[in-house]
């Protein structure tokens, strides 16, 4: 109240109030404004089309790389021992000792081969339920490791009590730690191949076999049990036909582990040279100008910047100088002025509501 005394005096007296600096700060902050934000405009316009373009890129290397690293054939256990209560892979400990055992079983083979070493008199040969129990927990195995972290899931493991845990970590960001530990994996399966393909093959034939043989047998007891509890006697023509049905497609129906474990080496070695060098230059190129333009950070404080200048550079300077030179400040007059600081407002409020708008719009931005 003192001061709108004080200023009714020097109006009162015919002293007309006025400020240099509030009539050029208007004029002033709306040409830097208009700079800045033309300047800021190419610029912004660049550096997003930059990052946008290479998150695409990151984003097709990353679904190239997907379909390339999901398993053609798959087989899940109902208790998976190599996943953990979290939903990480249980690679150090029960996948390295899978592989291990798998390997050991005919590692005669792979000595015999590269170092000439016979194999010993006191070494036995594994038992056929080691053998078939060697290449299941292997398919597993590789089942596993191709849909978990860091590889991609697809919503392809359905376990209970894990599905949720694996999909969760799956669906994390793709970074240069996730990468060194997918090549982590990968070269050692690679190693295992090189040093011990053989071994494998072999142990996969035996597999085989011996599934063929355990089948056989299910499938002649079956049968022979079956005729058995026949009311009459079938001639040797209806019996083959029966067994020709429905049991002999059991029998040959049988996990073709060589064809698993060729596949999925294979795709180990595609990971290795094909997969990840192209997501790591997808994520450094992304990285790289995300970070260095960091066009979501810098709009905004520009934007944030641009507002305030509009509110406390030029329309709190109008609207102080209004007061200051206009008429007496009494209520009547203040109402007969009312109408231009609704034009003020008016005029003003798209230019605050914009860059609201702007601001919401860059802050969803998945950049820097």
């Amino acid at each position: 109240m003192q001061a709108l005394a004080v200023i009714n005096q020097f109006i009162v007296r015919g002293i007309e109030l006025s400020s240099p600096i509030l009539e050029a700060l208007p004029a002033l902050h709306v040409t830097i404004i208009g700079v800045v934000a033309a300047f800021f405009s190419a610029f912004a316009i660049y550096a997003y089309q930059k990052v946008n373009d290479a998150k695409e890129k990151l984003e097709d290397a990353l679904k190239h790389s997907m379909s390339v690293s999901t398993p053609n054939t798959m087989m899940f256990n109902g208790n998976n021992i190599y996943v953990n209560e979290d939903g990480s892979l249980n690679w150090d400990n029960s996948g390295k000792e899978a592989l291990r055992r798998a390997t050991m079983l005919y590692s005669y083979l792979d000595y015999e081969e590269k170092y000439g070493i016979p194999r010993s008199s006191h070494q036995s040969e594994p038992s056929s339920e080691d053998v078939i129990s060697a290449c299941n927990e292997l398919f597993s195995l590789f089942t596993t490791i191709f849909t978990t972290y860091p590889f991609w899931n697809n919503n392809l493991v359905h376990i209970e009590g894990q599905t949720d845990k694996v999909a969760k970590l799956c669906s994390k960001e793709f970074d240069a730690k996730r990468i060194q530990e997918m090549h982590r994996i990968v070269s050692y399966l690679n190693w295992t191949w090189n040093t011990n393909n053989r071994s494998l093959m072999t142990l996969a034939s035996y597999a085989i076999e011996f599934t063929k043989q355990k089948q056989l047998k299910e499938q002649t007891e079956m049968f022979e049990k079956r005729m058995a509890e026949m009311p009459y006697q079938m001639d040797e023509n209806e019996k083959q036909k029966i067994w020709k049905q429905f049991h002999l497609p059991r029998i040959n129906k049988v996990t073709d582990f060589q064809g698993v474990f060729v596949s999925y080496f294979e795709k180990s070695h595609v990971v290795e040279k094909e997969v990840i060098p192209l997501l790591s230059v997808a994520i450094s190129n992304f990285n790289t100008y995300n970070e260095t333009f960091r066009v979501k950070e810098t709009t905004l404080k520009v934007i944030t910047l641009i507002m305030f200048n509009m509110l406390f550079g030029v329309l709190l300077p109008l609207v102080t100088l209004n007061l200051l030179v206009g008429v007496q400040f009494e209520w009547s007059n203040f109402w007969f002025s009312s109408f231009e600081y609704f034009v003020l407002f008016l005029t003003m409020f798209p230019y605050l509501w914009a860059g609201k708008f702007l601001f919401d719009k860059v802050k969803k931005l998945n950049f820097a």
